[in-house]
């Protein structure tokens, strides 16, 4: 979550000076659409945190 949150920071709300909570929004919803339509982005946040989706079967 904390690296969705710095990308987004980083770009979509950097030097915002909405003037309604609204516009914050949108401009978060914006930079969630952009991350998920990059097809590494998403899959690169979840290696940085050393988790996976399908984690590895053990053997007995």
């Amino acid at each position: 979550m904390e690296l969705l949150w710095s990308a987004i920071k980083a770009r979509e709300l950097a030097n915002l000076a909405g003037d309604h909570l609204a516009d914050v929004a949108d401009a978060a919803e914006r930079g969630i659409h952009r991350i998920c339509s990059n097809e590494q982005l998403p899959w690169s946040f979840l290696t940085h945190t050393g988790l996976t989706i399908h984690p590895e079967t053990s053997q007995n």
